[in-house]
């Protein structure tokens, strides 16, 4: 794909490459994504990807990057732009990294929202105490989700899931024992994760083997009630 643009664009004196990054497909991602677009509209080519920026390998941002140094390559003045340095990177040495491995191709990178460019000894330094902020900032969100959940924790607050009703989970064994059917199957007809499932089962005492299962409805118990 890359070599492909870059000879679509190999008679360009100037080229100007953007790069949009979401996390997810929620609706406030969503809304980030239409941003970012709107910002790079100038762009000669924008490449969009959804994934964390906490992961190095990252397809359309290596793409973006194999673009960027083959249109320098062919003495194009290549320029790399993002809406917001974290859109790269939350991590400094990593974008310490990036800026080096461009400027190394004469490439320039910017960001429109802190009005930044990598063509000077000024415009690094100041990406790089940027992303030092951005991870700062990152660090500090961590910490104090810690604090939180430990002192939740502290006041006798349950975390993680909060579990499945008695009238649920009453459901689950009596669809289990009684009906011919997997546990995949059943999942799915009750909306539920088939771990869910396997919990249940487990938290009963209920054999996952259908014959086992089966001997576990029918035998009597001590109290001449049948299991259920």
């Amino acid at each position: 794909m890359a070599t492909y643009y870059a000879k679509k664009f190999k008679n360009r004196t100037h080229i100007k490459i953007g790069y949009a990054r979401v996390s997810s497909t929620d609706n406030r991602q969503e809304l980030g994504l239409e941003v970012q677009k709107e910002a790079l509209k100038n762009c000669d080519i924008v490449f969009i990807e959804k994934d964390s920026g906490g992961k190095q390998d990252r397809p359309k941002l290596k793409k973006a990057f194999e673009l960027a140094r083959q249109c320098s390559n062919n003495g194009i003045d290549t320029t790399l732009v993002v809406y917001k340095l974290d859109r790269l990177t939350r991590k400094m040495f990593q974008l310490s990294d990036i800026i080096q491995d461009l400027t190394s191709h004469n490439i320039k990178l910017k960001s429109i929202q802190e009005n930044i460019e990598t063509d000077s000894l000024t415009g690094k330094f100041f990406c790089l105490i940027l992303g030092y902020v951005a991870e700062w900032e990152l660090e500090a969100i961590r910490n104090r989700t810690k604090d939180g959940l430990r002192k939740a924790r502290e006041r006798g607050v349950k975390l993680g899931n909060k579990g499945i009703s008695k009238n649920l989970e009453r459901l689950i064994i009596s669809e289990y024992l009684s009906a011919n059917m997997s546990v995949r199957k059943l999942s799915q007809k009750l909306k539920i994760s088939t771990a869910t499932i396997y919990s249940v089962l487990r938290r009963n005492s209920i054999p996952i083997n259908r014959q086992k299962a089966h001997n576990v409805l029918t035998k009597p118990q001590k109290n001449g009630k049948v299991n259920m």
